[in-house]
């Protein structure tokens, strides 16, 4: 029952739109005065964005220091430990 629950709510919040206009008044009126400044206002929001992902990708990366290398390590196979070797009748 709960996994119908949550198919059903899922499924809910994809069929939903949700419309909004998210523009401050001094953007917009730029925006709507000049339409070449379109470009230089995208790469201006595109310039303010970066800073925040380049923070959190930093944090992210700091906390999980430790956790990253390990996987790294497992991911590739450069593990240090004893490489098991696996085969078909092993996987049943």
């Amino acid at each position: 029952m709960k996994q119908i629950n949550k198919l059903i709510a899922v499924l809910f919040f994809l069929m939903i739109q949700v419309s909004a206009n998210a523009q401050c008044a001094m953007c917009k009126a730029t925006a709507e005065s000049n339409p070449d400044v379109g470009g230089g206002l995208n790469a201006g929001i595109e310039y303010i964005m970066i800073f925040p992902y380049i923070l959190l990708a930093s944090f992210a990366i700091f906390i999980f220091r430790g956790k990253l290398i390990t996987f790294w390590k497992d991911l590739t196979g450069k593990d240090k430990g004893e490489k098991d070797v696996y085969t078909a009748k092993d996987w049943y």
